[in-house]
């Protein structure tokens, strides 16, 4: 216990509550008095967690992790609330309030989470990656089938703009194909 105290009218008055929250927040145990004064660090920690469930602030749901300490040789890392956030410095362990508010938070994203993927509107990776390149792959066979297939047709023409308008119409129409029918085995000729 810290040995910095303040009087219960001024923690009320910081706090903006009466003398008598004070005293039963004291009975309660959720400040810690020393005597008949409050304790500053224990009444600091109560009035953080008081504004921040009033405030309707959800704590992160994973705490930064602060530098090594070292206690009896060993490191240890001590997770700590980041200093913008509502959640007090607590040495790694937070309020029972906010606690139990962090694990109904992590609840409530998870059954969010099961119900997106049950209703189509989230995917693994992995299904995207294979359906993209898939799609990646029957573009480049289809553009690099175009020189091959229509060689002799641009061997043809008279000019740079004719070959530059041929080249156009032959590009698009594949880039055409393989958008309209999804079919990235077809190998139907544009002539």
């Amino acid at each position: 216990m810290s040995s910095e105290t303040i009087s219960q009218s001024e923690a009320a008055r910081r706090a903006g509550v009466s003398r008598a929250a004070i005293q039963k927040n004291l009975l309660s145990g959720r400040i810690i008095a020393n005597g008949k004064r409050v304790d500053l660090a224990s009444f600091t920690e109560w009035l953080s967690v008081r504004k921040s469930m009033q405030g309707g602030v959800q704590p992160p749901l994973q705490p930064e992790v602060q530098p090594a300490e070292t206690v009896a040789g060993a490191s240890v890392q001590i997770p700590r609330a980041s200093p913008d956030c509502a959640l007090p410095q607590c040495d790694g362990l937070l309020p029972m309030a906010l606690a139990l508010q962090v694990e109904q938070n992590a609840k409530a994203n998870l059954k969010q989470l099961e119900f997106d993927q049950k209703s189509g509107a989230v995917v693994e990776v992995s299904v995207v990656v294979a359906a993209v390149g898939k799609e990646y792959a029957a573009v480049r066979r289809k553009l690099l089938a175009l020189p091959a297939e229509h060689a002799p047709s641009i061997h043809r023409c008279k000019t740079v703009a004719d070959v530059q308008e041929r080249l156009r119409v032959l590009i698009t129409r594949a880039l055409e194909e393989l958008t309209a029918d999804g079919d990235t085995n077809s190998g139907s000729a544009v002539s």
